[in-house]
């Protein structure tokens, strides 16, 4: 599985706060079945003032520090040959380095603003795997922005694909999805919370999220992470959620060919949205 949504990262804002727990929380990941995780600490001005230089340093250290030895592998539930075995020069584990099977990859939770456009332009944001192609969006709890469209357009138009980040947990949203729906109909994209549909931030949420999957205006189911205990990287729970609304096969694609499509610069082959 890949797990678009992770604030995994140290010390940059309200996830991790060491470099132990965001190794903690890769174990936790693996052991559920997840290979690849895009690292997206927020961007908020005036907040969290992260920038691309950071986040692509904290990627690469955390990478290192999951490859760094045998015993990190083995907390990470890996099998590290004897280097004297048989063909152990192919069977090193596949955590040693940040191209192996399981890698962490860059990107960031960017809060809207009305210059999302030039800030991609300046280089100043993090896209999905930093290669300028899909960005993940996120829009404060209460509301959706005005004339938000027409930033989101300006994206699109300029090859950014938006990934509006969590919306089944924005009460406008939940009121009234109609402005969301257009969202996806011009050719963003969503992503929910795992833990939304698990019922970890209440019923309404859950609901709200059921309703958006059946109207097809969800395409990636993402952990959200934030810590080893009360937000965990687990996706596999979620997903058995959502395969009670869209099927088995359409709820692994969420977390599989689609979020794979975006690492690889391709537009995933996603359903129809249904008017709500």
């Amino acid at each position: 599985m890949i797990d678009l949504h992770a604030h995994i990262l140290p010390r940059l804002d309200d996830g991790a706060e060491s470099l132990e727990e965001s190794v903690e929380m890769c174990r936790i990941s693996y052991k559920d079945g997840v290979r690849t995780i895009v690292a997206t600490p927020h961007i908020l001005p005036g907040v969290y003032k992260n920038n691309r230089s950071t986040i692509l340093a904290k990627t690469q250290e955390l990478n290192a520090a999951i490859a760094k030895c045998g015993l990190r592998n083995a907390e990470l539930g890996i099998q590290t040959p004897h280097p004297n075995s048989e063909n152990s020069s192919s069977n090193h584990s596949e955590l040693r380095t940040p191209s192996s099977e399981f890698r962490i990859l860059p990107g960031a939770d960017v809060h809207f603003s009305p210059n999302l456009l030039q800030l991609c332009d300046n280089g100043e944001i993090v896209t999905v795997n930093d290669d300028g192609r899909y960005l993940m969006v996120e829009f404060d709890f209460m509301s959706l922005p005005y004339q938000g469209e027409e930033v989101l357009f300006q994206l699109i138009a300029h090859g950014i694909i938006p990934v509006i980040t969590h919306p089944e947990r924005n009460l406008e949203i939940a009121r009234t999805p109609k402005r969301y729906y257009q969202m996806i109909n011009m050719g963003c994209l969503g992503q929910v919370t795992a833990m939304s549909l698990t019922g970890g931030f209440g019923s309404e949420v859950k609901r709200v999220a059921e309703r958006l999957l059946v109207h097809r205006l969800i395409h990636f189911i993402a952990s959200d992470t934030h810590s080893v205990h009360e937000r965990p990287p687990l996706l596999s729970p979620a997903v058995r959620e959502a395969e009670k609304r869209v099927g088995r096969e359409e709820a692994q694609r969420m977390v599989t060919e689609y979020p794979r499509a975006l690492l690889e610069g391709r537009r995933p082959d996603v359903p129809k949205p249904i008017s709500p």
